[in-house]
């Protein structure tokens, strides 16, 4: 019995031996088409690599930044509530977009790459900032640098070496989306800021004037806020003006705290939009990472695959042939 087992294992080994054999002869046989295909497999591969070199490489520009919203929070924290927002959502809107478009470099390169709905505005927005699922088409990136460093983000410029030859055009549009950053900060933040400086300026004297109008006196002067049960007493004698009392004065604390927050952010000089955003660096210029060697060993490979491919199909279609002309 175990004769038989060792005998069929050999011819087992033998039948596997014989049938490597043939494959290499195969492929030796028919060696001349392994090599044209792998040829020119590398000569396609190399031919898209130079086309990424020459004519697909980019521009990348880069830039650090800081929003001071803590020093902001130090002076106004529960104070005066101002809108905060993220960077990303400033060319989100309309106004600020075409802002950024009126420089004539971004618009330039616009015009020469968008031929159809160049008015659209959701155009212009695709083409600057992608639409999600084309990201990588993105001209300009503004990305958080996370929750290690809040308020910290860095933007992005990727801009076509042939349309920007000595980096100018990344530069100007570079400055031209700080620019419109300042502005929008400047609107939403600063001047909301002032604007509720000249009202809490116009309204406190006119508190003052209605709790004096409104004043009443009890048995230990003018109305103790503090003491409950005379200012219920008093709320019977004078329901009304003891009701614009708590109306009045708590208004008067709440802007009355609102403009001592203000007046030492404007006395310290921090009511600017130059000293809330901070740039960690300047323009930083970047090489691209292209991966083209990834990609020229995995042409490389793909191009031998095909090339041993190419041998056995040929082996077979040749068999093919010979077994219909014999039938």
């Amino acid at each position: 019995m175990s004769n038989r087992l060792v005998k069929v294992e050999d011819e087992f080994y033998e039948e596997n031996e014989n049938g490597i054999y043939d494959l290499i002869n195969i492929f030796l046989k028919n060696i001349k088409v392994f090599f044209i295909v792998t040829i020119i497999g590398l000569i396609i591969t190399c031919l898209y690599v130079a086309k990424k070199i020459i004519f697909d490489k980019n521009n990348i520009s880069k830039l650090n930044y800081t929003l001071n919203y803590q020093e902001l929070e130090s002076y106004l924290a529960g104070r005066v509530f101002y809108p905060q927002e993220s960077p990303s959502e400033v060319l989100l809107e309309d106004e600020y977009l075409e802002k950024l478009f009126e420089n004539s470099e971004l618009k330039e390169l616009y015009e020469k790459n968008v031929k159809e709905n160049r008015e659209d505005i959701n155009t212009k927005r695709v083409f600057l900032l992608g639409d999600g699922e084309n990201d990588e088409k993105a001209i300009l990136k503004n990305v958080s640098k996370g929750e290690n460093k809040p308020n910290s983000y860095t933007v992005t410029l990727k801009i076509n070496k042939k349309d920007d030859p000595n980096r100018q055009v990344s530069i100007s549009i570079m400055r031209a989306y700080l620019e419109v950053l300042k502005e929008y900060y400047d609107e939403t933040i600063f001047k909301y800021i002032q604007n509720r400086e000249k009202y809490v300026e116009g309204r406190l004297p006119e508190l003052k004037k209605l709790l004096g109008e409104n004043a009443v006196a009890g048995e230990s002067g003018l109305v103790n806020q503090s003491s409950i049960a005379e200012n219920n007493f008093l709320k019977y004698i004078y329901p009304i003006k003891v009701s614009n009392i708590d109306t009045y004065y708590s208004e008067y604390v709440k802007l009355e705290n609102e403009n001592q927050a203000i007046v030492a952010l404007t006395t310290l000089g921090l009511n600017d939009v130059n000293k809330f955003i901070k740039y960690d660096t300047s323009i930083i210029f970047e090489k691209e990472k292209s991966g083209n060697m990834n990609k020229l060993v995995i042409g490389l490979f793909l191009s031998v695959c095909l090339g041993i491919l190419a041998t056995y199909i040929k082996n077979f279609i040749e068999g093919y042939k010979k077994n219909q002309e014999n039938n």
